[in-house]
C-alpha cells in the first residue's frame, strides 16, 4: 500500500481569490550558490527592493495579482525598484535573487512575495515549478532533499526582510519559520514577515486609475456549517456572537451582504474546505472493506494522519461531511486501486476592511496603515528584534 494525501484549503485572499492546484510545465533551475562570511553590517548605500507576483488571476472578477503588480510598481509608499511577475515557485525566486544581486554590492533589502494563501496549511505558490505547494511539511522536505538551498551572505543578510503577502499567513508560525530556514539556512534564517489579517488591493477611484490603487488589511471572522445542510442566518449569527462576544459587528447584515458598497461595510464570502486522503493498492483484493458506516468510522479513528490534517484547519470535526470512494487508475503497464476519502466543511467568512478613522479632504475610505512592527497585524520570524525601514535602507 502507498499513502498519498492532499490538503486544499480554499481560503481566499479577498475578492474571491481561491487556492487551487494546477499542472505545471517542467522547468530547470540553475543553482549558483556562493559563500562569503564577510560581515555587511556597516552599509552606507540604500538597499534594493523587489516584489515577486507569484501567480496569475483566474478571473477578471478577481484581479488580486494584477492589482498587486500595479500597486508595487506605482505606489508612492510601497513601490519597489523591481517587480517580477513571471515566476511560479520559490526555487525560481531563490535563483533570481542569487543570479541578480544588486549592482551596489550590498544584499537585498526588502523582498515582497505576493501569493494567495491561508493561515491553516499552505500557499498557492509552488516549491519548484514541478513540485508541491508551499507548506510547512513541503518546505521541510525540500530543505532535507536540498531542493531548496539557502542563499549566501552576499545575497541576503540579517537586514534583509522577506514580506509575505498572503491572507492571514502571519498566524502560521511554522510556515514562516521554515520559509526563513529555506532562504537563509538553519544557522542564519532569513527574516520573515506576514500579515495576520486578510490583504487585498482595490481602486479608490471610480475610473480605475492605477495611481489610485490602495493596499487594505481586513479583519475576518469565521463560522462553520455542514455543506449539505446550510443553516439559517440566525443560527450563523448566534455562532458568531458566541465565538466573538467582544466584537460589535452586525452579523445579520454582514451575512446578507455579498458585496460591500464601500470599504467601511462588513460582508461575507462562503467557502468549502476539503481535506482529502487517498490510499493506493496493487490489487483489488487488498482494498479494505469500507462499505458500512461502522467500518468507515473505525477507519477514520485509526487513520491518525487524516485526523491531523482535519485538525490543522481548526474547524470542529462535527462540521465535516466525510465521503468514501473506490477508484481505479489504469496505465499501459499496470492498474492501481485506491480508497479515497473526502472530508468537506462549509465556512462563512465575515470580512471588514480596516480603514482610517478620519478621511482626508479629497479621499474617503482610506486604508489604515499599521506600524511596520505591529505584532497585532503582523507575524515575524528570523529574529526577535524589530528592524525599521532605516535599518533595512541605511
Amino acid at each position: 500500500m502507498v499513502n498519498r494525501h492532499f490538503f486544499s484549503a480554499l481560503i481566499i485572499c479577498m475578492m474571491l481569490c481561491s487556492c487551487h492546484h494546477h499542472n505545471k510545465p517542467e522547468e530547470k533551475s540553475t543553482d549558483t550558490t556562493l559563500t562569503n562570511s564577510d560581515s555587511l553590517d556597516t552599509d552606507t548605500f540604500p538597499r534594493k527592493s523587489i516584489t515577486f507576483i507569484l501567480g496569475k488571476d483566474e478571473s477578471i472578477r478577481n484581479p488580486y495579482y494584477a492589482l498587486a503588480g500595479q500597486y508595487y510598481r506605482l505606489s508612492d509608499s510601497e513601490k519597489t525598484e523591481i517587480v517580477i511577475d513571471t515566476l511560479i515557485s520559490l526555487v525560481e525566486v531563490r535563483n533570481y535573487l542569487s543570479d541578480h544581486r544588486p549592482e551596489n554590492g550590498h544584499p537585498w533589502g526588502l523582498i515582497n512575495l505576493v501569493t494567495h494563501g491561508n493561515e491553516f496549511i499552505d500557499l498557492s505558490v509552488y516549491i519548484s515549478p514541478t513540485g508541491a505547494r508551499v507548506s510547512e511539511e513541503s518546505l521541510q522536505e525540500a530543505i532535507a532533499d536540498t531542493v531548496f538551498k539557502p542563499l549566501d551572505s552576499l545575497t541576503i543578510d540579517k537586514k534583509t526582510l522577506f514580506n509575505l503577502h498572503g491572507c492571514a499567513v502571519g498566524n502560521n508560525k511554522g510556515l514562516l519559520k521554515f520559509l526563513g530556514v529555506a532562504f537563509g539556512g538553519n544557522k542564519n534564517p532569513a527574516r520573515m514577515k506576514a500579515s495576520k489579517m486578510f490583504e487585498y488591493y482595490a481602486y479608490l477611484s471610480q475610473n480605475k486609475n492605477p495611481q489610485m490603487i490602495r493596499h487594505y488589511y481586513a479583519k475576518v471572522w469565521y463560522a462553520y456549517y455542514k455543506v449539505d445542510s446550510f443553516p439559517g442566518e440566525a443560527a450563523l449569527a448566534d455562532q458568531l456572537k458566541t465565538k466573538y462576544p467582544a466584537d460589535s459587528i452586525d452579523w445579520i447584515k454582514a451575512i446578507r451582504r455579498q458585496y460591500p458598497s464601500n470599504p467601511s461595510e462588513a460582508y461575507h464570502i462562503n467557502l468549502n474546505i476539503p481535506v482529502v486522503w487517498e490510499d493506493f493498492y496493487q490489487s483489488k483484493d487488498s482494498l479494505p472493506d469500507l462499505r458500512t458506516k461502522t467500518k468507515q468510522s473505525k477507519w477514520i479513528e485509526s487513520k491518525t494522519e487524516f485526523l491531523t490534517l482535519m485538525q490543522k484547519t481548526r474547524i470542529p470535526r462535527d462540521y465535516f461531511t466525510i465521503k468514501f470512494y473506490r477508484l481505479v487508475y489504469n496505465s499501459d503497464s499496470s492498474t492501481i486501486y485506491s480508497n479515497k476519502v473526502k472530508a468537506k466543511a462549509g465556512v462563512i467568512c465575515i470580512i471588514k476592511p480596516v480603514i482610517r478613522t478620519e478621511d482626508s479632504l479629497s479621499e474617503k475610505y482610506l486604508p489604515f496603515i499599521p506600524s511596520e512592527d505591529d505584532s497585532v497585524y503582523f507575524g515575524f520570524t528570523g529574529g526577535e528584534e524589530s528592524l525599521t525601514k532605516e535599518d533595512m535602507y541605511p
